[in-house]
């Protein structure tokens, strides 16, 4: 056989091999650019747009989208690690703000606090109490140094309407508002609110936030240090403080006040807490909280609240009440217990020009909240870490992993079967009556037109799980800001109804990422990998599992008014149902004098198609629209 013969044997081998096995992800990805006429560079998305709060990240994602699941992938393997320290978690989210913190380091006090002639307490507790507020003398100075440019007025513009803003129309709660109301008289108030919101974000842009997050980060190492220090320990002797019950009521050990706020310990029996403190240590019992546990406000800067045990009740109306933080840093830590925590707003795990962080060890635990919480982050750092159980979180907006203008928001889930809701608290009048914004679950929003956006983080490591929103969320994102939605593992079912599951919209970047499992996506549109207005969407899915994608329209790799839309299925027995066939799977318009980039993948298996998808098969939408269902060799270009 002459050496020509051999060579074209040898080709024609490796394109039978190559139609039949199953591409590499990022082989198939390249075929498809090649469909297209298309190079990696080419899918960028660039805005000239500048503001105090651009973050690289959001930069960085948007001019090479596919780069999304790596980034998203390795963010989440850190942030899930159970090795990994809370203050590690901290700084990490700290510098994808772009800022750059110091390395926190707890000195000693000179002050004398009334614990310290308590002999009858363990030396435990006192040198845990003395921990926790040096770093709240080390913090005072951190948060004043990063208000230091704010002049009163202007602190007094940050308190009244700052904190809460994301739930003011005009000075007026959501849940206040006449449902009656006209789009004019909506649009009139939100006029009128134009001068107080660009008044907020020029005070916004004097803070220093590097010192912010300085102070979160000794206060929580602090905290840490502290839970390290009792754990294990148990009350000693029968003494019992005489407390007034509107401070408190059971098993107290010990009650003081500061200058900081009420210092309490409760013993292993029930205590129920009636106020807030800035330092609680419960050495066990089913214990109740009714105002506030490791929560900070304008009344107490820094907060810090350890439980060793125990099946507690949190329950509260009052802002920033559980591990939550308004312009200040509050830290609950919950060792163990099937806890129940029911909240109104920036109640669990807020952070609004400062930290709140939540941890709860292990137990199936129930989360209950309203409007910004259970993760979520505005000019600072919002972060839910629960260690294992089977848990349920529920919310009405601004949640379950929500970054909004500096801020970065994490819920993470390390193990069990759990539950997540976000719907209900705000009707979408510009679209649909009857359904409601959720803006949750892995969503990174900012102000638009002028203010990027921050970042928004749903990690779930493992378990079958249960996800649920209405408008905005699951990996979504909106105006120059990042939001991921990642689950490791399990048999899941995800339901949205328009703006969820990998949609960006309006400049920026989103992506939602199931490694593996047979899951269940279903939405009505701008969903699954669609990108919209020179924004970027991704929708993976990894794994062999056989899963069922159930959509309306502009969805599964649909790019739309000069965005891009990417959707990959990377195995197993695949379901597409959709109503429209026109603007879906691989789907690109043509817009600006320029087009939009759809492109859907589905990398192996035999599959079932509704669309204008086929199995082992390609097809086209548009210019730049392509769809393959592998193994599907691609026809030759003509001449």
């Amino acid at each position: 056989m002459s050496k020509f013969a051999s060579i074209v044997l040898l080709l024609l081998l490796f394109s039978l091999v190559r139609a039949e096995s199953p591409p590499k992800l990022d082989d198939a990805i390249d075929e498809a650019l090649i469909a297209i006429k298309m190079r990696e560079r080419d899918l960028s998305v660039v805005s000239l747009l500048s503001d105090p709060f651009r973050l690289s990240l959001v930069d960085s994602l948007m001019d090479r989208p596919l780069a999304m699941p790596r980034t998203l992938d390795s963010l989440a393997v850190f942030f899930t690690n159970s090795d990994k320290n809370p203050v590690e978690i901290l700084s990490y989210a700290a510098k994808l703000l772009d800022l750059e913190p110091t390395t926190p380091v707890v000195k000693s006090s000179n002050d004398d606090y009334p614990w310290e002639g308590q002999r009858d307490i363990p030396v435990r507790l006192r040198n845990a109490l003395d921990v926790i507020f040096a770093a709240f003398e080390q913090a005072e100075i951190d948060f004043d140094a990063a208000f230091a440019d704010v002049d009163s007025f202007q602190m007094d513009t940050l308190i009244t309407w700052g904190v809460n803003y994301l739930i003011r129309e005009d000075g007026s709660d959501i849940d206040e508002e006449n449902d009656d109301a006209t789009l004019e008289e909506l649009d009139d108030a939100e006029l009128e609110s134009e001068i107080m919101t660009e008044r907020l974000f020029e005070i916004s842009s004097k803070i220093d936030r590097t010192r912010l997050a300085d102070g979160a980060l000794i206060v929580l190492k602090a905290a840490v240090a502290a839970c390290e220090k009792v754990e294990g320990l148990t009350a000693q002797g029968n003494s019992q403080s005489e407390v007034p019950d509107t401070i408190a009521a059971g098993d107290v050990v010990f009650w003081c006040e500061t200058e900081r706020g009420p210092v309490i310990i409760g013993g292993p029996g029930r205590t129920i807490y009636n106020a807030r403190f800035a330092a609680i240590i419960d050495l066990g019992g089913n214990d109740i909280y009714t105002v506030a546990a490791g929560g900070a406000d304008t009344t107490i800067s820094f907060a810090v609240c350890i439980d060793l045990s125990g099946d507690d009740l949190y329950v509260s109306d009052k802002d920033f009440a559980f591990g939550s933080g308004g312009l200040g840093v509050g830290i609950l830590i919950d060792h163990k217990g099937r806890d129940t925590y029911r909240s109104g707003d920036f109640a669990l795990a807020s952070g609004s020009y400062g930290a709140g962080i939540l941890i709860d060890g292990a137990g199936d635990d129930e989360y209950f909240g309203d409007i910004g919480g259970q993760g979520a982050g505005f000019m600072g750092f919002g972060i839910l870490i629960d260690k294992s159980g089977h848990d349920s979180y529920s919310a009405r907006l601004y949640s379950q992993g929500f970054g909004y203008v500096a801020g970065f928001g994490m819920l993470s889930d390390l193990e069990g079967n759990d539950s997540y809701l976000a719907k209900g608290a705000y009707v979408d009048r510009l679209r649909y009556a009857d359904h409601h914004l959720s803006l949750s679950q892995g969503f990174g929003y900012g102000n638009r037109p002028d203010w990027s956006g921050g970042i928004g983080l749903l990690l779930d490591a493992a378990g079958n799980d249960n996800y649920s929103a209405d408008i905005f969320g699951q990996g979504a994102s909106y105006w120059l800001a990042f939001g991921g939605l990642w689950d490791a593992v399990g048999n899941d079912i995800y339901t949205g109804y328009q703006y969820c599951q990998g949609a960006a919209t309006h400049l920026c970047a989103a992506i939602f990422y199931d490694k593996d499992g047979q899951d269940s996506y279903i939405s009505h549109g701008v969903s699954q990998g669609c990108g919209h207005d020179l924004a970027v969407g991704y929708l993976l899915d990894c794994g062999s599992d056989d899963d069922n994608y159930t959509i309306w329209d502009l969805s599964q790799g649909a790019g739309n008014a000069n965005g891009v839309g990417v959707f990959i299925d990377d195995g197993g027995d695949d379901g597409y149902i959709n109503k429209k066939e026109y603007n879906v799977q691989g789907y690109g318009n043509w817009r600006r004098d320029f087009g939009s980039v759809g492109i859907m993948l589905d990398i192996s298996g035999s599959d079932h198609y509704s669309g204008k998808g086929r199995d082992s098969s390609w097809w086209g939408s548009g210019r730049y629209g392509i769809g393959i269902d592998f193994p599907a060799v691609l026809p030759e270009e003509e001449d």
